[in-house]
């Protein structure tokens, strides 16, 4: 299994009262493999980094079933930590011992989910 990005748009009458969006043909939405939950994302380093969203996908509960959902009000702030992230990402990569240029490519599937999410006035899902 691995971890993928959606875009969601608030819709009552859809589960969990959101809608998730059709991925653009040829848009990558990967942001890593399963495990990636708690080696890199909810990794010590990724959270001395101040990283504080991502961590979350190591933390499952019944509520989020393991998922991140940032609403749209919180884009900004999500696009920030992914910039921290990629910021330090030599500084992440040796201490996940996950390669530096697919830590980045992760990093840029979710900012390209941002840009669509602010585009619809929605949200992004990691699951």
């Amino acid at each position: 299994m691995s971890l993928d990005i959606s875009v969601w748009i608030p819709d009552d009458n859809a589960y969990a009262r959101r809608d998730v969006l059709v991925n653009p043909p040829g848009i990558s939405t990967g942001v890593g493999a399963e495990s990636f939950r708690h080696r890199l994302w909810g990794s010590a380093a990724a959270r001395r980094l101040g990283a504080t969203f991502l961590p979350q996908l190591a933390d499952i509960t019944v509520e989020n079933r393991g998922n991140l959902q940032v609403p749209h009000g919180q884009l900004d702030a999500f696009e920030q930590e992914c910039v921290l992230l990629a910021e330090n990402v030599e500084q992440l990569s040796a201490a996940t011992g996950i390669d530096a240029d697919r830590i980045l490519r992760y990093l840029t599937n979710a900012r390209h989910a941002v840009e669509r999410a602010k585009a619809v006035r929605g949200g992004i899902i990691i699951w």
